[in-house]
C-alpha cells in the first residue's frame, strides 16, 4: 500500500498521468488533472510531469494501449520519477501490470486521496475509518499477490500415486 509517511522509499517525484475517453470530455480530464495536481502537493510530493492521453479504446491490461504505456513509463524514468499517479481508477491487475513494466510505484487519485485523510487524521475514531477505507481498498488488490504459491506441492505420504516403477517395486 501507498503511504508517503511509513515507507522508507519515500516519494518525492511523481509523473501525474490522466485518461480521456472522449475528445469532448478533453477539458473536463484538463481540469481533473489540475485537481490532481493540487492532491499530490497537499502530500508534498514534486511533481515533474504530466500527460493527459486521449485513448480510442481501453485494454485490460493497462486502460492504455500498450506502445503509450511504453511512451509514458520512458518519459516517467526521463524525468526522474517515483511514482505515476493515475487521475483514472485502476483495477489491481493493471496497476500490477504497470508496475511489473514501470518498476516504479503506480496508484491512482484514489490512493492519493487516502494518504490525504491518513495525514490529517487527528482522532482515534478517524484513524480507524481511514483504515478501514484503505484496507477495504487493499482487499482487490491483494487477492492475486501470492499466486506463485499457488502450485506449491508437497503431497508427503505419497497421495499423488508418483515415483519410479523400481520404487513400487
Amino acid at each position: 500500500m501507498f503511504d508517503i509517511r511509513e515507507r522508507p522509499n519515500v516519494v518525492e517525484r511523481a509523473f501525474l498521468v490522466g485518461a480521456c475517453f472522449d475528445r469532448r470530455e478533453q477539458q473536463v480530464a484538463l481540469d481533473l488533472m489540475e485537481e490532481l495536481k493540487e492532491l499530490v502537493n497537499t502530500l508534498g510530493i514534486g511533481i515533474v510531469g504530466s500527460e493527459v492521453v486521449f485513448v480510442r479504446e481501453t485494454t485490460p491490461r493497462y486502460l492504455l494501449g500498450s506502445g503509450k504505456t511504453a511512451e509514458l513509463i520512458e518519459q516517467a524514468k526521463q524525468l526522474g520519477a517515483d511514482c505515476i499517479i493515475f487521475d483514472n481508477e485502476l483495477s489491481p491487475a493493471q496497476q500490477r501490470a504497470w508496475e511489473a513494466d514501470a518498476n516504479l510505484c503506480v496508484i491512482d487519485r484514489h490512493e492519493v486521496i487516502l494518504d490525504i485523510f491518513n495525514m490529517r487524521a487527528r482522532t482515534r475514531e478517524a484513524r480507524l475509518q481511514v483504515e478501514l477505507a484503505r484496507l477495504e481498498y487493499s482487499i482487490p488488490r491483494l487477492t492475486r499477490m501470492w499466486a506463485h504459491l499457488d502450485r506449491q506441492g508437497g503431497a508427503a505420504g505419497g497421495a499423488g500415486g508418483g515415483g519410479s516403477a523400481a520404487a513400487r517395486g
